[in-house]
This record gives structure tokens, sequence and C-alpha cells, in this order.
């Protein structure tokens, strides 16, 4: 799996083949975006489904998200749209599977998390969310999280400590800081080392390839 962050909680994953967007917001740098299949949306907020009509025509990309997200794309003429549910889980292609689940972001009328499978390994993207119980669930099974840290509408490190322990991945990637609100990703490192929860956080750089 190759992993590019495009700031905030926009990030291009690339597995056996299949190119995926998730949440790529109004500022983001379409240009250095090249080659999708699918953009992913976690909920209808600007700052997640932003530049999705631009990217979804330029890219010819299928358009996947909650029942908001599927009605604001028909309303913006994307015909290659599909809805996915809380608990859903689909195949895209070449057995890259995607399994969306609940989420907790009051301001959003139905927001949802991401967990991406190519049969080896697992990613999950969840959006914006604060703790949730549901998170337990996922202990144990998830390689990379991308864990929100900026504590506007989502988690702040200290939560994002929490998901991180709960859950148990082994690596983990800070999100939703630096393009609208800041917050230190090295603070999420000395939160969890206090903690005694081992998960390689890393600290990706906009627009550098990562690889797992």
């Amino acid at each position: 799996m190759k992993i590019i962050w495009y700031g905030h909680a926009c990030f291009w994953i690339e597995t056996r083949g299949v190119k995926i967007l998730i949440d790529p917001y109004e500022y983001v740098n379409d240009d250095a975006i090249d080659g999708i299949d699918y953009i992913l949306v976690t909920h209808e907020h600007s700052d997640h489904y932003g530049k999705t009509p631009l990217l979804a025509r330029l890219r010819d990309a299928t358009v996947i998200g909650p029942k908001t997200v599927y009605l604001m794309a028909i309303s913006d003429g994307i015909t290659k749209v599909r809805e996915i549910r809380g608990g859903e889980e689909i195949e895209l292609e070449n057995n890259v599977r995607v399994k969306a689940i609940f989420v907790e972001h009051p301001s959003s009328q139905y927001p949802l998390g991401y967990i991406i499978s190519n049969g080896k390994k697992t990613i999950f993207h969840p959006g914006d969310t604060y703790y949730t119980p549901i998170f337990k669930n996922l202990r144990g099974e998830v390689d990379v999280l991308f864990v929100p840290i900026s504590g506007r509408s989502t988690a702040n490190v200290r939560e994002a400590a929490n998901i991180v322990e709960i859950m148990r991945p082994k690596i983990t990637i800070p999100m939703h800081y630096g393009a609208y609100s800041e917050a230190d990703p090295n603070k999420l490192i000395n939160e969890l080392r206090e903690k005694r929860v081992w998960s390689l956080v890393k600290v990706l750089e906009i627009g550098k390839p990562f690889e797992i």
C-alpha cells in the first residue's frame, strides 16, 4: 500500500492497482493529485467534501459516501456516485474492500469512517471523530490509523492518544491539522509514551509517499 497525505484529512492510497482519494478539502492542491479511481468522503462538510465534484470530473472517479454526500454529489452533477451506509462493506475491485463505520461527529448528519483492506493490510480513516466505544471493536484489527488531533470538532491530542490506546494500530498517522487549525503531532508521541502505548507514529510530509 502506498499512502500520500495532501494535508488536513486528505489522503491518496494505492493498493492492488486501485487508487483511492479520501476527503479532498477545498484548498487541496488538486494539480498534485494524479490518478483517482474512487473518492471516499467521510461526511458533508466543506473541509472534507470540498473539491470532490472537480476531481470526480477531472479524474473520472466514482464518489462514495453517506446519504448526505450522495445527495450533494448528485446535485453537483456527478453521475458516478454510490451511497454507503454505516456497517456496510463493499468491494471496489481486485479484492480491495471498504467498510463504513459510524463515528462520533455531532455536527454532521451522517459521519462515517472507512476501513480499507487489500486482504493483507488494513487502513482506517475515521474522518472527524471523537472517542467512541465502537473503536473497542476494532482493537488489533487495524494496521494503519489516521487519527485527527486538532481538537476542532474532532479529538484533540489527548483524545487521539486514547483512541490509539484502545485500538492499538501498528502505525499511527496524525491528521486534521495544519490547513485550518494548528496542533503538534509530537505531543501525540509524548502522550503515547506517557501511556506506554506502542504504536509507530509516522508524521507525514505533504505530497511525500509512504509505503507499508
